[in-house]
């Protein structure tokens, strides 16, 4: 009878010396090690992206930090974490400086799965960039986000000039085909993926219901804890929802705005906990004082 030892699942240890094994890659520009990291499921890499790299490595001499490490959840066979890393890029030759720079503060989500040797990764997603001046230092205000790519930014800002933002820190920016999103993090909790409350802005050119009547009856089908609607007109709709999540009972705000830029979901959600009364009546407040902005 053959008796087969029980695996343990993932230390932190051993994760953090993958994830810094990658970083060395990285560093190394060494292209063969970094696809060796994933799955072989997972390492098709689209030209674009090949190109791109290549370019980096020609050109850039690249130095890794990691900031910031959490595990989410691991067993014997695979494991989930998040990790926040920081690239600075240096030119190989100062004649190719340019006024631009690729500084950044990355954070991933990261599945791995065991295999003989160590680990492969089979997710590796990207779920926060802050963008770096040279120096290395975060850019201020919402340039730390903001890609050079947004096209609706300019339909988002307006907005965000009427939220009093305290303690939150823009965190994240994601583009989308005919949509863009902004979203804030408590300053403390700025690299990590559960955060205990968060503000977040989503943009759309097009809203999918007739109108905002019908929009906020759907949203309110979802399935919720708790729904209603605070206040429902032609243009905009506030509702308050509790919902299950992983860290206990969600508590949101969101302001459903429909103006002539397009149509706006602002959120201030409170993760785990209900929101404190005078915090929950600022919001309201605050979104309805938003429901107000002159068209432009």
């Amino acid at each position: 009878m053959f008796f087969f030892k029980k695996k343990s699942p993932a230390s932190e240890e051993e994760l953090l010396r993958f994830i810094r094994r990658l970083e060395d890659a990285y560093m190394e520009q060494d292209e063969l090690k970094l696809n060796d990291s994933f799955h072989p499921d997972q390492r098709g890499m689209s030209l674009t992206r090949h190109v791109q790299l290549q370019m980096n490595f020609q050109i850039y001499q690249i130095t890794s930090e990691i900031l910031h490490f959490e595990k989410i959840d691991s067993s014997e066979e695979e494991a989930v974490f998040t990790y926040t890393r920081k690239h600075l890029y240096t030119c190989k030759n100062p004649e190719d400086e340019q006024s631009s720079t690729l500084n950044n503060i990355t954070s991933y989500y990261v599945k791995v799965v065991r295999e003989k040797r160590g680990f492969w990764i089979t997710k590796y997603t990207p779920y926060s960039v802050l963008y770096l001046d040279r120096s290395g230092d975060i850019l201020p205000g919402e340039a730390a986000v903001v890609p050079a790519n947004a096209q609706y930014f300019g339909a988002i800002q307006p907005l965000l000039s009427r939220f009093r933002k305290d303690g939150l820190k823009p965190a994240t920016y994601h583009t989308y085909a005919g949509s863009e999103f902004i979203g804030y993090f408590p300053e403390r909790e700025i690299f990590s993926y559960r955060t205990t409350e968060k503000f977040s802005v989503d943009f759309f050119e097009t809203m999918e219901a007739s109108d905002i009547h019908e929009h906020t009856a759907i949203y309110l089908d979802q399935e919720l804890d708790f729904g209603e609607a605070l206040e429902v007109e032609e243009s905009h709709s506030i509702i308050e929802t509790r919902t299950p999540g992983s860290q206990g009972t969600n508590h949101e705000l969101v302001l459903s705005l429909l103006n002539r830029e397009g149509f706006f979901m602002i959120r201030y959600m409170k993760m785990g906990e209900p929101i404190p009364d005078e915090v929950r009546s600022c919001w309201i407040e605050q979104m309805q004082e938003a429901a107000k902005m002159p068209q432009h």
